[in-house]
């Protein structure tokens, strides 16, 4: 097991999450359509970032896909619950 992890910090191009990730805007709108691709195709958020995990580059991807994934996720449960409490 590795026993030390190696950061490496780099300027924000821009004020995005996407850009302080080091993406590009036109990678963004790829990670964008391969997350609606792999929503539609899985039926779970973690099968559909572990399909998206396929065609990443790099773990900052990763964690662009798991972010926006897991807010979405969420936003749907609050949703959910809202409705729920409406309609008793």
């Amino acid at each position: 097991m590795k026993k030390e992890v190696i950061v490496t910090t780099q300027e924000a191009i821009g004020d995005t999450f996407a850009s302080a990730l080091g993406i590009t805007k036109e990678r963004e709108q790829e990670l964008d359509d391969l997350m609606d691709k792999s929503h539609e195709a899985s039926n779970t958020y973690p099968d559909a970032i572990a399909e998206a995990s396929k065609i990443l580059n790099n773990a900052n991807e990763l964690a662009y896909i798991a972010f926006h994934m897991g807010a979405f996720a969420e936003s749907q449960r609050s949703k959910q619950e809202l409705l729920r409490k409406l309609l008793g």
